[in-house]
Parts: C-alpha cells; sequence; structure tokens
C-alpha cells in the first residue's frame, strides 16, 4: 500500500466500518509510537459513532499531556488489503492536527505490517 509522506507525517487510507455503516479515512498517520489506534471522533460521527452510556473510557499519555478517548468495537478496519474484523478503536479529538487518526501498534503489530521507508510503502506478509 502506498503511503504519503506531509508535514512529517506517513499517512494511510483506511476503511472502517461501524454497524453496517463504512467510511473511507484518507488521512490517517502511521504512529508505531501509540500503543493503539485512534480516530478523530470528527470524522466518523456521520456513520453513527459517538460516545453513549457504558462505552468503556480510555485515557492517554504523551507529550501534551494527558487526553480521554472512548473506545468502539467496530465491524472491521481494513488497511489494504488486510481486514481486521471487530476490532476495538479508541475515538476523541485530534485538535492542531490535519489527520483523521492515527493506526498504532496494536494494528501493526497483530497485521504483521512492513513498513519501507525507502518506497513509502505499508507492505504485508
Amino acid at each position: 500500500m502506498q503511503l504519503l509522506f506531509e508535514d512529517g507525517l506517513l499517512l494511510s487510507t483506511i476503511e472502517i466500518c461501524y454497524k453496517g455503516k463504512s467510511k473511507l479515512l484518507s488521512r490517517v498517520a502511521i504512529d508505531s509510537g501509540a500503543s493503539h489506534s485512534f480516530i478523530n471522533i470528527d470524522s466518523v460521527q456521520e456513520i453513527g459513532i459517538y460516545f453513549e452510556n457504558g462505552d468503556s473510557l480510555v485515557r492517554h499519555y504523551g507529550i501534551g499531556g494527558v487526553e480521554y478517548s472512548f473506545m468502539k468495537k467496530l465491524d472491521y478496519v481494513k488497511i489494504g488489503e488486510k481486514t481486521f474484523p471487530n476490532v476495538h478503536i479508541d475515538f476523541g479529538t485530534l485538535q492542531g492536527f490535519n489527520i483523521q487518526g492515527l493506526i498504532g501498534l496494536d494494528i501493526l503489530k497483530s497485521g504483521e505490517f512492513v513498513l519501507d521507508l525507502k518506497h513509502l510503502k505499508l507492505l504485508t506478509h
């Protein structure tokens, strides 16, 4: 899968599906420093993703301090030719960044992806 290198970030396109409704996200950063994948809530509200009673709350630590998000179980996440069914993803706000989310180690490791920085590609086995 070809990646885009923009503003110092490696950007990918992913597809997510929640309760049968899918959405293509075209500005998702590959972030091997993030333990969990994260999607900006503003990018997915149209397919019915929003905080509801009973959703798990997640605390994130980073350079900017502590942030909170909520977790939803998606029907699937698709990256390139790989589909990950029944994936738990964190949702919240990403202020100050022109991206729709982060693909973290939870998906990168489980998908056994290889990052080819010379050719800006995300490869699968």
